[in-house]
Order: structure tokens, then sequence, then C-alpha cells
């Protein structure tokens, strides 16, 4: 695929997903999201969660007020055919480095809509240093099984923590590694304490 041949994806696609992952959560597990009024309705905002779970796309799409194109991670990919991803508004991730997605992430985020990273294959800083997108963390609580790319058991409870967003700033070029390192950073200190704010309020850290 080359860069002229890069596309937004589906947002009505998105919309769609939203509304079954909804249904479908409800019916499934005890889903509780918190403070997903961070996401608003409007303006590029990059969600990022480093849940590597099955169900961590999903449970993005069930909680928030808008839809969102979710980058397919790991487990996503192995499961779910690309073309079923596709026309959920999903961006899939075609190879090892990414690129594709990076691309089709960046373009949804330069269109004012939100974006959501899970897991670990695309790494957040290069969005933000090109688009200075919000960051919101998401936090997931109870949404893996015994293996953390397996869904937990049927009627299990599973927390969904918004934080507040950030704007980082960004010095430098966006595009010299040192300012994506720098940006990088940032994003893991903010992760960080979007969970241990999220165990905090869900009572699982004293």
């Amino acid at each position: 695929m080359t860069a002229t041949d890069i596309e937004l994806p589906s947002w009505s696609g998105a919309a769609h997903a939203r509304n079954l992952a909804s249904a479908a959560m409800r019916v499934t597990y005890k889903v509780h999201p918190h403070g997903n009024h961070h996401v608003g309705t409007s303006g590029p905002a990059l969600l990022v969660a480093r849940s590597e779970s099955l169900l961590a796309g999903t449970l993005i799409h069930a909680t928030v007020p808008r839809p969102v194109h979710v980058v397919a991670n790991a487990a996503m990919t192995s499961a779910l055919r690309q073309g079923m991803l596709t026309r959920a508004g999903v961006i899939p991730v075609r190879s090892e480095a990414a690129i594709d997605a990076q691309r089709i992430a960046r373009l949804a985020l330069e269109d004012d809509r939100a974006v959501a990273l899970t897991g670990s294959i695309v790494n957040p800083a290069y969005l933000v240093a090109v688009t200075g997108a919000l960051v919101v963390p998401v936090v997931l609580l109870g949404a893996e099984g015994r293996v953390p790319t397996d869904p937990p058991r049927p009627r299990s409870r599973i927390d969904v923590y918004y934080t507040d967003p950030v704007r980082i700033t960004v010095n430098g070029d966006p595009l010299a590694v040192g300012t994506r390192a720098a940006v990088g950073e940032r994003i893991r200190q903010i992760l960080d304490d979007a969970e241990e704010q999220a165990a905090r309020r869900s009572g699982r850290l004293s």
C-alpha cells in the first residue's frame, strides 16, 4: 500500500460497531465505564490503553460517547478477519512495523476523529508528535482471562476508566527520533499515573 492508497476508515462502520458492542457487552459482562465524558464528542482524540485483551477494542467501542476507530491489537488481528475489522471502522495492522496502520490513524486524527490504540503494536508517540491530538488514557480492569489476550468469563465485572485528557507539548521536529522518544516517555508516565489512579478508585490498590 502506497501513501496515495491510504483512505479514511469507515465512520459509519465505527458508529455501527459502537452500537453492536454496547449491546453485546451489556448482555455478556457487567461493564462499568468511568469518566468516559473525557473522550468528548468532537475533535481529535487519541485513546491509549495498554491492554492486550481481545475485548479491549470492543469495550472501548461500547463505552465511549462517539464513534472511535480502534487500531487492532495482536489478539484482534489473530482472531478476526481483516474484512470484518475494516467494515467495523477498525484500523487493521498488516505488517509488524504497522506503518500503514499509523498512516491511517494519522489521517483519521487529522480529520478530527477519535482513534484508540490498544496493546503494544503501535507506538502512540509518533501520532501524538505529528498531530498534537489529546491523549486520553484508558485503563481496563477485569478485561483479561487467565491468559492476557483471552476474554474473562461471562458475567465478570469489567471496569473501564477514562482519565483526564492530556495535551503533550512537542518540542522539536515531530519526525526526529529524539522528539518522539521524549513524547513516548511522557505518554508512559501518563499511563502509569492513570493505572495507579484507576487501581485506587476501584479499591484494588490500598
